[in-house]
């Protein structure tokens, strides 16, 4: 391996440090998942998607329980993810549970109440 791959390669896992410890950041401090900075978010949904049965999903699944998620996720797309935003997926599934307490993601995916002048629209409509 020559000097140039060893910096590339630091510089990739200074880049997913990065990633991984702003997530960090944004669970403890209870940021609502819809401020956080966008390469964070996709690489953090990501690694809640992992689907399948590999040892991938097995990680994604573990992740989801230790931050007390579930399994079901509001319709966060993903667009065509880059390579870092796999990478720090992946990172994030190994990593995410020994650096955050338990349930520390219970605040991301609660449901936005529902204004009063909706409920009673939708009660209206269902009347008709």
């Amino acid at each position: 391996m020559n000097k140039y791959d060893r910096n590339h390669l630091e510089n990739l896992i200074v880049q997913e440090n990065e990633i991984l410890y702003e997530c960090v950041a944004m669970l403890n401090r209870k940021i609502p998942l819809h401020d956080w900075p966008c390469e964070v978010r996709a690489a953090f949904l990501l690694a809640l998607r992992a689907d399948g049965e590999d040892r991938e999903a097995y990680k994604a699944f573990i992740m989801a329980r230790h931050l007390r998620i579930g399994r079901q996720f509001p319709d966060y797309d993903v667009p065509a993810p880059t390579s870092l935003q796999r990478r720090c997926s992946e990172r994030i599934r190994a990593d995410m549970s020994g650096l955050v307490r338990l349930g520390a993601g219970s605040h991301l995916f609660v449901p936005l109440p529902i204004h009063e002048d909706a409920e009673r629209i939708s009660r209206h409509k269902r009347t008709d």
